[in-house]
């Protein structure tokens, strides 16, 4: 086990409240989670930041670019990729 030093932290109620049910919803306890959170931090707070403008035009681009080709090449298929859209987006993001 690595050496390891206490550090205390304080949240809001929210932040607790979401943090517990991460913890729930993962099975990985609360310091796990925020430790995970931290190393990540740390290891990244160098990069270069996103370009939030450059990801949301490439992804636009890019459904509208699949959204033609699928309905001119597989038409048949469109709504059924767009239900398994809908359902893939509330498993895996709790949003449609």
């Amino acid at each position: 086990m690595t050496n390891r030093q206490r550090v205390t932290l304080r949240l809001s109620h929210t932040s607790a409240e979401k943090l517990d049910d991460a913890s729930r919803a993962s099975g990985r306890p609360r310091n796990e989670l925020i430790l995970t959170a931290i190393e990540h931090f740390l290891a990244n707070q160098n990069a270069a930041p996103a370009n939030l403008n450059r990801i949301a035009q490439t992804t636009e681009f890019m459904q509208i670019a699949l959204d033609l080709l699928v309905s001119r090449d597989m038409p048949e298929k469109r709504d059924a990729i767009l239900m398994t859209v809908a359902q893939r987006m509330e498993q895996l993001h709790g949003t449609r």
